[in-house]
Order: C-alpha cells, then structure tokens, then sequence
C-alpha cells in the first residue's frame, strides 16, 4: 500500500513538474488564501467565509506554510494539495477496504481511474483540494465500521472537514442517510450527526458572504451536449472536455448528444439496477456534484455558464467524478457481460480509449512563471504599510492585494 502511495504521488507530480520545481500559486490559492493568512495571520483567517461558502482544507494550508516562509509557500501550498489528492489511494487500499471490495487487483484499478482521469484545475493546488476531500469522506462512510479509536477519529475528523470546505455536507447527508437505512450500522449516525453540524455553519457563511450567481442560459440541447463532451466522452477518452472527443460544434451536434446519452442510458439503468451498493452510491455523489455545478456555477465573469461550458474546458471541478463514476460504471457493466469473449472485447476498447487520452494529454501545461521568489523578497523588503500588488496568479482571479506588515 505504502509503494502504491509513493507511486501515485510520481504520477500526480509527472503531470506537472513545474508545482514542485518552481512552485506557483493557483488562483485563489494567492489572491485568497495567502492574501488573507498574511493580512489576519494564518489562523486568524481560518473562520472567514468567502463566495458563500466556508473553506477550511483551503484555509489550511497557509497554517502549515507558515513556518516555512514566505518564499516556500506556494511549493507548501502545492504538497498539501498533492497529499489531499493521493489520500483516497491510500485508503481505498487500506485494511477498510479489505472486506468492502475484496480484490486487491479491483481496488487498485479504481485507484488507477480517479488517479489517472486528467483534470488540470484539480492537479495539487488547495484551492480545488475540496473535490479530491470529498472523495476521501464517501470513502470514509462506506468503508467498513471502524473498529479501533483512532480510524473512528479519523473518519469523523475527515467528514467535518469535508464538511467545512465547501457545499458538500448536502450532498453526503443524503448518501450517508441513505447509507444508515441501507446498512445499519450505527457509526453511520455519527457521521451523520457530524455532516449536520456543519451545515447551519455553511448557511451562516452564505449570509454573511453571498455566492456570485451567474447567468446560466440554460437549455436541454445545452445540457445535452454537456453530459455528452464533458463526461460520457471526456471520461471515456481520459481528457479534459473538450480537448479532442467533443461534439459541440459539430453538425447537428445538439442530436448526437442526445443519442450518445440514450446509448448511455441503458448502461446507467443496469447499474443502477444490478451493481454494488457502494458504485451505486459513489454515482450519486457524482451526480450531485455535477448537479451543484450546474445550478451555481462559477466559470466565467461575463457569458452564460452553460454556453460557456459546453464550449469551453472552464467548471472542469463539477464534472471530474461524474468522469470517474461513470468509467467505472462502463467497466463493472463490461465485466458483467455474459460471453468471455465479449467481455475481453469491451474492456479492451475501454482500456484503448482510456490509453488514447491519457498519452495525448498527460502532461499538463506548466503554470505561468511570475517570479515568486522575487515578489516575495519585495513583501519581506518592503516597508511597514506599503501597498503592494503583485500579478494574477495562473489560473485566473484576482491579484494579490496586501498592505506590508
């Protein structure tokens, strides 16, 4: 387990060696965090909300950067990440695990389709650390009821987190409600005590930090072509939507959507009829995050969110386990075929099509250097009060807006 863990944080970090080498902040990760950590002090800031939401994994890195230094904390920033990203490895593989999904062979190739499944705006920064968090805590209730004092510490400790960073206490209430009726076991009620604390603090942080609302242009032929090019396609061909496999565009692009998803339905219906409890489960979390992305997006300052989606890689955050769920779903069904011929066949052109992306695409861009070793020794040089604004970080927002202290 621990050599499959080592190996996964390789993978994470060939993607995009630049993190590690000449580290950045991404988005929020400096326009938000870091400005805010430096400006109230890293725990001082732990308890602010921002676009409607409380977002402790986020919050936490810069009280671990801190000691470090200014000039390390992107690189510190980037490991939290990158350790947030690798954890549901390394607990899906866990003794948890050993009675849930049995073979060790199965588990690992689960671990392969999350792991491998490109997403560049989820790639070791914390500011999207939340969504790989949110797979850890549907680990965390599904797994088998924890024995020993500290896996039941953890687990409770894991589902507040996940809780606390974001929207996504409801969507795994209802999982982990759903979960206790199916399963009975009493630890469940306590993940689910845990989950419904933490909502009435998140409503409390959408009154006192309102969420941007974008105009959504939403429209079935839209919709359509979303779960077409963004997770039918993307997860099938293992890239980013629409980065090659993509219908948008196309001549009546609108009506092969809609076919490619009544092709899909079938499969979807049959796993939802015949396939473990847990996939079954992990797909409605799935849904519920693409579902979220889809009501309140936040993909573009100007444009209709669902236009812009369709056309664009931007909201790639709200559709990644839709992704994940659904090459999973593809290759349980595949394996459930009743030919052996049939079944080599299927998972052949499945792991064909995975292949297909992931050698295209498996490198990803590097960020945008903005020589953050010298804008650091400008804040340490800098005179007490000093305004300063330093650039946007890659991936957009906002600059980093500090007054020296």
């Amino acid at each position: 387990m621990l050599g499959v863990t080592v190996l996964a944080c390789a993978v994470v970090i060939s993607r995009r060696v630049d993190a590690f080498t000449n580290a950045q902040f991404y988005a929020e990760d400096g326009s938000k965090w870091f400005a805010n950590a430096y400006t109230y002090g890293p725990l001082g800031a732990l308890d602010l909300s921002y676009n409607g939401y409380f977002q402790l994994i986020s919050r936490l890195g810069p009280v671990v950067a801190a000691p470090f230094g200014l000039r390390t904390a992107p690189l510190v920033y980037n490991v939290v990440g990158l350790l947030v990203q690798v954890a549901p490895v390394a607990y899906l593989l866990s003794s948890r695990f050993d009675t849930v999904v049995p073979s060790f062979k199965a588990r690992l190739a689960l671990c392969a389709v999350y792991l491998l499944m490109p997403s560049t705006e989820l790639n070791v920064d914390i500011t999207t650390a939340q969504f790989h968090l949110l797979v850890l805590a549907f680990l965390v209730i599904v797994a088998a009821e924890p024995k020993r004092w500290y896996w039941k510490t953890f687990d409770v400790a894991v589902v507040v987190l996940c809780g606390l960073s974001g929207p996504f206490a409801y969507i795994l209430l209802p999982v982990a409600a759903l979960w206790f009726v199916m399963r009975r076991r009493a630890f469940t009620l306590a993940l689910c005590f845990a989950l419904v604390v933490t909502i009435p603090i998140q409503v409390y942080a959408d009154l006192t930090s309102p969420r941007l609302h974008e105009p959504l242009g939403a429209s079935l032929h839209t919709l359509l072509m979303i779960i077409s090019d963004r997770i039918i396609w993307a997860g099938l061909f293992a890239e980013e939507g629409g980065a090659h496999a993509l219908l948008t565009g196309t001549s009546h692009g609108a009506l092969l959507s809609a076919v490619i998803c009544l092709l899909a339905l079938p499969i979807v219906v049959f796993a939802a009829w015949r396939a473990p409890l847990e996939l079954k489960m992990f797909g409605l979390t799935a849904v519920g995050v693409a579902a979220s992305g889809l009501v309140a997006p936040l993909v573009s300052n100007a444009g209709n969110a669902w236009d812009i989606m369709a056309v664009t890689r931007a909201g790639e955050r709200y559709f990644f386990l839709a992704q994940v769920a659904w090459v999973i779903t593809v290759v349980w069904a595949a394996s459930r075929l009743p030919r052996p011929w049939l079944r080599r066949t299927a998972l052949a052109v499945c792991a064909a099509t995975l292949c297909s992306g992931l050698i295209t695409a498996w490198r990803y861009q590097a960020f945008q250097d903005y020589h953050w070793a010298q804008e650091a020794r400008a804040i340490t040089t800098a005179k007490i009060g000093t305004k300063l604004v330093l650039p946007i970080p890659p991936g957009g927002g906002w600059a980093i807006d500090i007054t020296v202290r």
